[in-house]
């Protein structure tokens, strides 16, 4: 139970929690997202899985694909039962759903038993799960938007790092289904216990300072109907896309790509753990940039860097050099995942962000579930992952143009068609 203190503002007297209460929201998220990551780190299971059936790459990662897809579109209906029933109770239904999916996907006998199971259902879950725990944080510290979404989500990206040396680890030791069977039971008790620390501020809530500083916006909180009608909506959406398939291209098969270059599978599994790291601390490196030099400045850089990364990758034979790029492609991964859904609170408002960014996440997923299938694909077809990672590079160029000339607040683009 909070403790709250008086404090008067503006005349009035509010009862506030003390700060170390939205501390441990954020504690929750952690180890909410932190098991959520795993999601990541599925390179580890794609050749296992794929040699046990005789199934190819592409329909191998198609499971990942599906659960990131099905995870983007419940975000949505996540954002709606978090106003409904609260985050606490969103947020453990989606923990037994992960544990429920994964625990099915033991039984895997089939392709469509696999997507149906670890991608549909722990898909649900991860949808279910992932926004309560970032929403109810953000609302905490409406004056560090940026740098909150990525200390919270910056276990979706190292909880892979953790899990992808487990995985290795556990597949070699119980196989890749007793290691699912393990995983489910597990996630499913920690995303529910961490579920109970999930709690929104008080209505009308906001930190000394930001209440100090901070203008009103409240005219500017669009209704999710009202914010798909933006041109700023769709240009968010687009490059949110643009930047998933440039990076799920190459981070869905990235521990293949490595072991068809001649390293072996702990050389490879180093590589996704280095490229894991990097995606969690970028959320956080490039979430507090983006407070600093603003969202818009922050993608470009980011989608140029993307590029590069991307570009660079297939010509690289020296381990070393092969670390440092799938180091920077993390780094840049986690950035997007952290700026995103800053920019939709700073464009649409606070008062409707689970549902608004549940709808923005929409992007994430179709992006997510065209990357890591175009890229096995590619490779099915010829035989290289050469074509598709430097096609991934031409993405991030295009997504670096449109973000440049396109990307700004709705407010801002309406005084800016009043002007001309």
């Amino acid at each position: 139970m909070a403790t709250f203190v008086q404090e008067t503002r503006g005349g009035n007297q509010m009862k506030l929690p003390k700060p170390s209460r939205r501390w441990l929201v954020v504690a929750g998220g952690i180890i909410i997202i932190l098991c959520l990551g795993v999601a990541y780190a599925w390179g580890v299971f794609l050749l296992p899985i794929a040699e046990e059936f005789g199934w190819s790459r592409a329909e191998t990662s198609l499971a990942q694909s599906i659960l990131i897809f099905v995870f983007s579109t419940f975000m949505v209906v996540g954002g709606l039962l978090e106003k409904r029933i609260g985050p606490r109770l969103t947020a453990s239904i989606g923990g037994a759903l992960v544990c429920l999916g994964w625990i099915l996907a033991y039984k895997t006998q089939s392709k469509l038993w696999l997507y149906c199971t670890y991608g549909g259902i722990a898909g649900i879950g991860t949808g279910l799960g992932y926004l309560p725990a970032v929403s109810s944080g953000v609302k905490w510290f409406p004056d560090k938007k940026g740098m909150i979404t990525g200390i919270i989500i910056f276990g979706f990206g190292f909880g892979s790092a953790i899990f992808a040396r487990l995985s290795t680890m556990f597949i070699e030791m119980i196989g890749w289904r007793h290691t699912m069977l393990l995983y489910g039971a597990s996630f499913g008790a920690l995303i529910i216990g961490a579920a109970q620390l999930l709690k929104p501020p008080p209505k009308g809530w906001e930190p000394v300072v930001a209440a100090a500083n901070a203008q009103s916006n409240e005219s500017f909180d669009f209704k999710p109907f009202e914010m798909i009608k933006t041109g700023s909506f769709m240009i968010l959406f687009i490059t949110y896309l643009m930047s998933m398939v440039a990076g799920m291209m190459t981070i869905g098969h990235i521990n293949a790509f490595a072991q068809d270059a001649g390293y072996d599978a702990n050389q490879a599994a180093t590589a996704l753990i280095i490229l894991a790291i990097a995606n969690g601390l970028g959320r956080v490196i490039f979430g507090a940039v983006s407070d600093k030099i603003g969202r818009k400045n922050t993608l470009v850089l980011l989608f140029i860097l993307t590029a590069g990364s991307k570009f660079l990758l297939p010509s690289i034979s020296e381990l070393s050099a092969a670390y440092a790029i799938a180091g920077l492609i993390g780094l840049c991964f986690g950035g997007f995942l952290a700026v995103y859904p800053a920019a939709t609170g700073d464009f649409f408002g606070m008062k409707n962000f689970g549902v608004n960014y549940g709808i923005v996440f929409i992007g994430y997923g179709c992006g997510c579930f065209i990357g890591p299938w175009l890229g096995g694909l590619v490779y099915d077809s010829m035989g290289s992952y050469q074509i598709a990672f430097k096609s991934a590079a031409g993405v991030a160029v295009a997504g670096a143009v449109l973000t440049y000339l396109f990307v700004k607040p709705p407010v801002q683009a309406v005084q800016e068609e009043s002007i001309n």
